[in-house]
């Protein structure tokens, strides 16, 4: 059933685009709504920091409002508390200065279906496309799921570490089962941008996906991206990211830090001046990267006499004592070890001194991530893990410690 009649006169249809041309022209807009499975009651709609609540009469309702920018992202929920949106009782979407309508699933507010907005078409349009991978990687995702709800239960059931570590690895097996599936988003993502530049999806995909792009690509992308757009808040935001893609490659100064060791001592980059070292990004949680431990070992034992160093920066700012213990129990105190730094406002999910978080300065977003930086300050590479950057990770430190 569609929300808008198609059988309306041509007078009611010349009065809907006046409204549509006085929204596009205001930044107002209009969302005529239909719920299914839902006759009376209220619903909630989220625009910004704004919570307003809708009347549903006999399965109808409107929301109308100005927007600020020329595409905003709301939320259409069942509840106004944000802790109790579960899957299934909210929608997400991205509304226009325009005249749209919205047909809502009363028992599954995550399908609902918007139209009238070009923005959220495009949605549509790249969700299709992920669908079918959806599909392909079915077996593997609910494994995975499996997975993970076996561990939240283990925990909740305050199993032993042993087991919790045990379930860990099924974890890590179940992660890499799935980055073909990754993968293949990934060069959805980047598709679309190519086939789409001039859609306001595309910026977010751009934002979602900048970590496996250089600083060229991510920064020729933006280039072609709807100048319309490009005074927005996400385009600012993207254009931050896009900046800080600068840090932690080859060439660049080294994120510099003053802070203290895990034994209290202080320590700054200045202090390894002479040296090359080693940044190794990681966390106690982080399978691949407690597995990757023995074989820094190795390298720290043959390299350390000839001037390597090597710094644990690690992940664990809200478990300090999970932290001391990973660096024990896998015998890596034989270098010196900090916290990245990372603060949120008390209660909040708001970061603060953000200059102080160790991690900004090298652009780091996965876990392992390794910097090397060489005697005078400057990143002479960066390994994202994986089996092919721990083998060039290994060529870089032999050459360049064989004539020493």
């Amino acid at each position: 059933m569609k929300c808008l009649d198609l059988i309306r006169t041509t007078f009611l249809c010349l009065l809907f685009q006046g409204f549509a041309n006085e929204c596009q022209a205001q930044g107002k807009f209009k969302i005529d709504g239909t719920a299914t499975g839902l006759s009376d009651g209220k619903i909630y709609v989220f625009l910004g920091k704004k919570i307003d609540s809708v009347q549903v009469t006999k399965g109808k309702f409107q929301i109308s409002g100005e927007l600020e920018e020329p595409v905003e992202f709301i939320a259409v929920a069942k509840h106004s508390d944000q802790r109790k949106l579960v899957k299934g009782t909210c929608a997400t979407l991205y509304i226009e200065p325009a005249s749209m309508t919205l047909q809502l699933n009363g028992s599954d507010f995550a399908a609902a279906k918007l139209k009238g907005s070009k923005s959220q078409d495009d949605v549509y349009r790249y969700n299709a496309i992920t669908d079918k991978i959806i599909l392909k990687y079915k077996k593997e995702q609910d494994h995975f799921d499996a997975v993970r709800k076996k561990y939240n239960d283990a925990a909740a059931a305050k199993k032993s570490q042993e087991e919790l570590e045990a379930i860990k690895e099924e974890d890590q097996k179940a992660r890499v089962a799935l980055e073909p599936m990754y993968k293949e988003y990934q060069n959805a993502s980047v598709g679309f941008m190519k086939e789409n530049p001039m859609s306001y999806y595309s910026m977010h995909l751009l934002i979602s996906n900048s970590r496996f792009l250089s600083y060229d690509e991510a920064a020729a992308f933006y280039k072609t991206f709807n100048p319309l757009y490009k005074k927005s808040v996400l385009a600012k935001e993207l254009e931050a990211d896009i900046e800080k893609m600068k840090k932690g490659v080859a060439g660049a100064q080294a994120g510099t830090f003053n802070t203290v060791d895990i034994n209290g001592k202080p320590i700054k980059l200045d202090d390894f001046k002479g040296k090359y070292l080693l940044v190794d990004f990681w966390a106690s949680w982080c399978v691949p990267c407690r597995k990757g431990n023995p074989h820094l070992l190795k390298l720290y034992a043959q390299y350390k006499p000839k001037g390597l160093e090597i710094l644990g920066v690690s992940d664990d700012d809200k478990d300090h004592d999970k932290w001391r213990k990973a660096v024990e129990k896998d015998g890596i105190g034989v270098w010196r070890h900090v916290l990245r730094g990372l603060q949120y406002k008390e209660g909040t999910y708001e970061r603060i001194n953000i200059d102080k978080d160790i991690s900004e300065g090298y652009n780091i977003h996965v876990l392992p991530t390794k910097i090397l930086v060489d005697p005078n300050g400057i990143v002479v590479a960066r390994y994202d893990g994986g089996e092919e950057d721990d083998k060039k990770m290994d060529a870089d430190l032999a050459a360049i410690f064989s004539g020493k």
